[in-house]
């Protein structure tokens, strides 16, 4: 990380590569395993349904493949911590890649607990190729999950942004990315025993099925846009010819010709 990274880690402040592994621990609780298998059973109809030669996909844990409903054969995965098993360690400000090489890319949870989320989206957008596909990942902070931060504040998964799904929107419309699908998840209580998370199923039903806006976790598909060119059409009937007018010669001139005359 940079000198400003360093700096926050003096101060108390968690690094991206400490928070992912303090959120990977936290996963593996009942409640985050509860919520990895509902993002997982939503998104894998979305990536399977993307096409493309390279998919890129980062997250806080590797517990969970996004890629393996992929049809895409070059799948590989990046990583903020070196404690993430088969993924090139990178830093997202910065990402290794060439401009418009991605034809796919994954960002699970990355800018929930990112100290520069925008510009950790900037490089995404960048690496995409024009029509290329974006599929993020985030925790809502208007929802019942996010409402815990007030009493569960000390938990690794509280410690993050928690940005919205329309503030991201807002961002991407800045970087030619298209928003065109939203999907949300986990609309019951943030309970870490499984039975009395199964008892509020009746929530989850009931939440999707009225799409309401208040799940635990959104799901952004976005597109970057193809840049296209603008044809300009003139008018020539409508626009009025100019007229052609004699030129009245210079003094010189006319003297040259009295003085050819005679």
């Amino acid at each position: 990380m940079g000198n400003k990274s360093r700096g926050r880690q003096g101060t108390g402040a968690s690094s991206l590569a400490q928070s992912c592994a303090d959120v990977a621990r936290w996963f593996e609780s009942g409640l985050g395993q509860e919520i990895l298998s509902q993002e997982l059973a939503l998104a894998q109809p979305l990536v399977e349904g993307l096409f493309g030669y390279h998919l890129m996909q980062a997250g806080v844990t590797d517990t969970i493949d996004f890629a393996a409903c992929s049809r895409i054969n070059h799948c590989f995965r990046l990583t903020p911590t070196p404690r993430q098993r088969g993924a090139a360690l990178v830093e997202f400000e910065q990402l290794p890649l060439p401009s418009e090489s991605i034809d796919v890319a994954v960002l699970h949870h990355l800018l929930d607990f990112s100290e520069h989320p925008h510009q950790v989206l900037r490089e995404a957008a960048r690496v995409l190729i024009p029509g290329g596909h974006l599929v993020l990942l985030g925790f809502n902070p208007f929802s019942l999950l996010g409402a815990s931060r007030l009493i569960f504040s000390r938990a690794a998964m509280q410690q993050g942004n928690h940005l919205r799904a329309a503030r991201l929107e807002d961002w991407m419309n800045l970087l030619d990315l298209q928003a065109s699908r939203v999907e949300r998840g986990f609309f019951r209580l943030p309970l870490q025993h499984r039975e009395l998370l199964a008892r509020t199923a009746w929530m989850e039903r009931l939440g999707a099925r009225w799409h309401l806006p208040w799940g635990g976790f959104y799901i952004i598909v976005a597109r970057r846009e193809v840049a296209r060119m603008r044809t300009l059409r003139i008018q020539w009937r409508g626009e009025r010819k100019p007229a052609l007018r004699p030129v009245p010669s210079s003094p010189r001139v006319a003297a040259r010709r009295g003085h050819s005359k005679r």
